[in-house]
């Protein structure tokens, strides 16, 4: 799987928290696979072309695409800080700690440590998930544009 950011791209849609290549590499397939789950593979060559929607006239547009490369990089520096390389564990991470029902409720595992982390159990920082909303990368319906 190609990844839709490298490196020198991460600097202008990341906080600069990596520094490290190899680190970054690392995690950057992971974390897009990750993101492309959430999205619907939005960016899917076969859906959309993110490279055209980068230099695209219309705002909107080349906002979805950069507000998409941003998610890339905040999620790839969750990996990093929490040392989840892999879906696996990035979603392990935001493993579900609690149920609710009504006014009962059962709590198992670890407490909910990073359940205020993560988007549901998709494992994606919620930092990242909350960049998608704004360009409608999380809705689900039909699309008419």
């Amino acid at each position: 799987m190609a990844s839709n950011l490298d490196f020198t791209t991460y600097d202008k849609y990341g906080t600069g928290s990596i520094t490290d290549k190899d680190v970054f590499n690392n995690a950057v397939n992971m974390s897009q696979l990750l993101i492309d789950q959430l999205t619907a593979y939005f960016y899917d060559p076969i859906n959309h072309d993110l490279k055209t929607d980068l230099i695209s006239d219309d705002s909107f547009v080349k906002a979805r695409a950069q507000h998409y490369l941003t998610a890339i990089a905040l999620q790839c520096e969750y990996a990093v800080e929490t040392d989840a390389a892999t879906p696996a564990a990035q979603q392990k991470q935001g493993a579900i700690s609690e149920v609710e029902i009504g006014r009962t409720t059962i709590q198992y595992g670890n407490g909910g440590v990073n359940s205020n982390v993560t988007y549901g159990t998709s494992g994606v920082v919620l930092t990242a998930a909350n960049v998608l909303y704004p360009v409608g990368l999380l809705q689900r319906g039909v699309w008419s544009h």
